[in-house]
C-alpha cells in the first residue's frame, strides 16, 4: 500500500475525532456560559442532539465496517477491537444519559455540564487509545479510500 494512502487512513480517523472534539467543546462552552433558559434554548438542544447522533454514528460505523475490515486482515487485533467496542458501549450510555438529562425539565445547566465533562473524559481517553492502538494496523489496512465514510461514519 502506498505510504500516502496509509497516512490518509490514520489522518481520516484523527480528523473525525478532532471534528467531534470541537463540537463537544461548543456544547460545553454554551452550557458553561448560560443559565438554564439560555443553555436549553432550541438551537443548543438541537446542537446537542446532533453531536450525540454524530458520535454515535461514528462508533456504529466503526463497529459495523471499520473494525471488521481490520479484523479480517489482522485477527491479532481482536483484544484491542474488543476493548474499543466496550468503550463505544460506555460512550453510548453516557450519550443516552445526557439526552435524557437534556429532555428533563429538572436538569440544571450544571448537571448537563457535568454530563458533558464525563463524555469529554471518556471520549478523550477512547480517541487516544484508539489512535495509538490502531496506528500500526492502519499501515496494513487494504481497503478502498471510498470506504472512509462507511468505516468512520458520516461526520
Amino acid at each position: 500500500m502506498l505510504r500516502d494512502r496509509v497516512f490518509a487512513w490514520h489522518l481520516e480517523l484523527q480528523n473525525v475525532h478532532h471534528r467531534l472534539e470541537r463540537a463537544l467543546e461548543e456544547v460545553r462552552k454554551a452550557l458553561r456560559e448560560g443559565n438554564r433558559a439560555a443553555a436549553l434554548k432550541p438551537e443548543l438542544r438541537q446542537f446537542c442532539y446532533t453531536f450525540c447522533s454524530a458520535l454515535g454514528s461514528h462508533h456504529r460505523s466503526e463497529d459495523a465496517a471499520f473494525f471488521p475490515a481490520l479484523l479480517e486482515q489482522m485477527p491479532e487485533l481482536k483484544p484491542v477491537i474488543t476493548a474499543l467496542t466496550r468503550e463505544h458501549e460506555v460512550l453510548a450510555r453516557l450519550l443516552d444519559d445526557f439526552r435524557r438529562a437534556l429532555d428533563s425539565s429538572g436538569s440544571s445547566p450544571q448537571e448537563l455540564f457535568q454530563r458533558i465533562n464525563e463524555i469529554k473524559g471518556a471520549m478523550k481517553a477512547h480517541f487516544g487509545f484508539e489512535e495509538g492502538a490502531l496506528k500500526r494496523a492502519l499501515r496494513g489496512l487494504d481497503a478502498p479510500e471510498s470506504d472512509r465514510r462507511r468505516m468512520f461514519g458520516d461526520v
